[in-house]
C-alpha cells in the first residue's frame, strides 16, 4: 500500500532536551520526508528572551548546535526536511546560526528559512489578558500555526526555523502541500501534529498498562520515535522504524492523543478547531496503526499568547532529606514543625509536602503500603524578598540541629519569580516574516 501515502514524516525531538541520536537515524533511514524537531516551552523560552536582551545574536535554542551537527549530514544525503522552534526567542539569529554550521560540515547549497513573527511583545495592549498585567512584562509569544510555515516550505527550504509555533504545526506544515486541500484533511494533519510532537511517548515512552510486557531498561534506553506516512485525505498510518525498539498500537496512540486536550471536540489549534471524538485507530500490524476520520470545526479567530511577567520578589525551593528508621514520621514532624515556624506566611505563597508522599497528588496522596528507608521534605516559598529568602532556608537548616533527629543533605536554591499570563489576539495582528539564508 505505499503508493497511497504521499509523505512521510518523523518525529525527531519532542522536547527542549530531547535525545539527538534517533532523529539521526530517521533521518539516515531515507523512510521520511521531513522530520519536525519539537524543542521549545514555556520553561525553556523565558531564558531565551533573557538571553537575546543581552546579546541581540543570543537567543536561539542552546543546544542548536548539539542537535544539529549530526542531523544535517544524513538530512542533505537523503533529501530530509528539518522543521523545528529551535528558534526560540530568535529565529533570525537561529537561521544564520545553522547557515554557519551546515557551512562548516561542508553541507553547502542548503537554504535556511527563519520565521518570525510569534513575538508580540509589542502588542501587548491589544492582547486579552486573562488577568491584570501585574509585573513587568519581558515577553509575549503568539501560537503560529503551519500556514505560517507554509511559504518557506512551498519556496524549498531545507531547514526552517520559528519560534514560537504550536507544537502540532511543525509536523502538519510539511504536510500541507501534499494533501487535497479539504478541511479535514487539514484536520487530519494537524492529528498527525499532535500524535507526533511528544516523540517516545507514542511509542511507548511514558506509558504502562499492567497486562502488557513492559519494555525493558534498554528498550527504553534506545526507544524508537514515530513515523507518520500521510494520505491526501491526511489519514495516516503511525509506525517507526523496523529494528526500533518500542510499542505503537491503539492504546498509546489513544493516550497521546489526548494528551493536554481539555475538550477532545474541540481541539484548538493555530490553524483550526479539530474534532478528535471521530478519530479511529485501527491496528494494521506490528507496531502499526491507522489514524482516520478527525474533522474540521472551524478556525478560531484569535491566536493564544503565552506572556511571561518578572514580579517583585524571588521563590525560596529547598529541600531536607531524612532517612533510617521511622524516616516518615519523622519528616511529617519536621513538615508540622515549619508550618508553626513560618505560619505567618500567606497560605498561598507557601507549599510544604514530602518528595515521595504527598508532593504531587496533595490531600488526594493515599496511605503508602510500606515505611519508606528515606524521605525529603520539600518547602517552596514566595518571598518578597532575599531577606525573606533567607527566613525560610534559616529555618529549614534550623531543623539538622533543632528538629527531628537525622535530617540533612539541604538542597538550597533561589530563583527569580516568573509567571505565565494566557492571553488571546487576533490573528490578523499576527504576521509572520521570513529571513533566508544559504550555506
Amino acid at each position: 500500500m505505499a503508493e497511497e501515502f504521499v509523505y512521510s514524516v518523523g518525529a525527531g525531538a519532542g522536547f527542549a532536551g530531547d535525545r539527538t541520536d534517533q532523529a539521526v537515524k530517521l533521518a539516515r533511514s531515507g523512510q521520511v520526508n521531513a522530520l519536525g524537531l519539537e524543542c521549545l516551552a514555556e520553561r525553556t523560552i523565558v531564558p531565551a528572551i533573557r538571553a537575546r536582551k543581552a546579546n541581540p545574536e543570543a537567543g536561539a535554542d542552546p543546544r542548536l548546535r548539539r542537535r544539529l551537527a549530526p542531523l544535517l549530514p544524513p538530512a542533505k544525503q537523503t533529501g530530509c526536511r528539518i522543521v523545528s522552534n529551535l528558534g526560540a526567542a530568535n529565529p533570525a539569529a537561529a537561521g544564520r546560526a545553522v547557515a554557519a554550521l551546515a557551512r562548516e560540515l561542508g553541507c553547502t547549497g542548503i537554504r535556511i528559512a527563519a520565521v518570525e513573527g510569534d513575538d508580540v511583545t509589542s502588542l501587548r495592549d491589544e492582547i486579552a489578558w486573562h488577568e491584570p498585567l501585574d509585573g513587568e512584562l519581558i515577553g509575549a509569544h503568539a501560537y503560529i500555526g503551519a500556514d505560517a510555515l507554509l511559504e518557506p516550505i512551498v519556496s524549498g527550504a531545507d531547514v526552517v526555523v520559528c519560534g514560537r509555533a504550536a507544537d502540532s504545526a511543525l509536523f502538519a506544515a510539511p504536510l500541507l502541500p501534499h494533501l487535497d486541500g479539504s478541511p479535514d484533511a487539514l484536520a487530519a494533519a494537524l492529528t498527525v501534529g499532535h500524535l507526533l510532537e511528544c516523540s517516545g511517548q507514542v511509542t511507548g515512552g511514558n506509558f504502562e498498562a499492567s497486562w502488557e510486557t513492559p519494555l525493558s531498561a534498554e528498550d527504553l534506553a534506545n526507544l524508537g520515535y514515530p513515523i507518520a506516512h500521510v494520505r491526501r485525505d491526511g489519514s495516516a498510518d503511525i509506525t517507526m522504524l523496523d529494528d526500533a525498539p518500542g510499542r505503537v498500537d491503539r492504546l498509546t496512540c489513544t493516550v497521546q492523543l489526548l494528551y493536554e486536550v481539555h475538550d477532545p471536540s474541540a481541539y484548538i489549534t493555530p490553524d483550526a478547531i479539530v474534532d478528535f471524538t471521530t478519530v479511529r485507530f485501527e491496528q494494521v500490524g506490528r507496531n502499526r496503526v491507522r489514524m482516520t476520520g478527525p474533522k474540521h470545526r472551524g478556525v478560531p479567530p484569535t491566536l493564544k499568547v503565552s506572556g511571561f511577567v518578572a514580579r517583585r520578589g524571588i521563590i525560596a525551593d529547598l529541600e531536607i532529606g531524612f532517612a533510617g528508621t521511622g524516616a516518615l514520621d519523622r519528616t511529617r514532624l519536621a513538615a508540622d514543625c515549619l508550618r508553626l515556624r513560618l505560619s505567618d506566611w500567606p497560605e498561598n505563597d507557601i507549599r510544604i509536602d514530602i518528595v515521595g508522599v504527598d508532593s504531587i497528588l496533595g490531600g488526594a496522596s493515599v496511605p503508602t503500603n510500606a515505611l519508606p528507608a528515606e524521605t525529603r521534605l520539600h518547602v517552596s516559598a514566595v518571598c518578597a524578598d532575599e531577606a525573606q529568602a533567607l527566613i525560610v532556608e534559616d529555618e529549614v537548616y534550623a531543623l539538622t540541629i533543632s528538629g527531628p533527629a537525622g535530617g540533612g543533605s539541604v538542597r538550597n536554591e533561589r530563583r527569580p519569580r516568573i509567571d505565565t499570563l494566557t492571553g488571546f489576539i487576533p490573528r490578523e495582528r499576527v504576521k509572520p516574516t521570513v529571513h533566508w539564508s544559504v550555506a
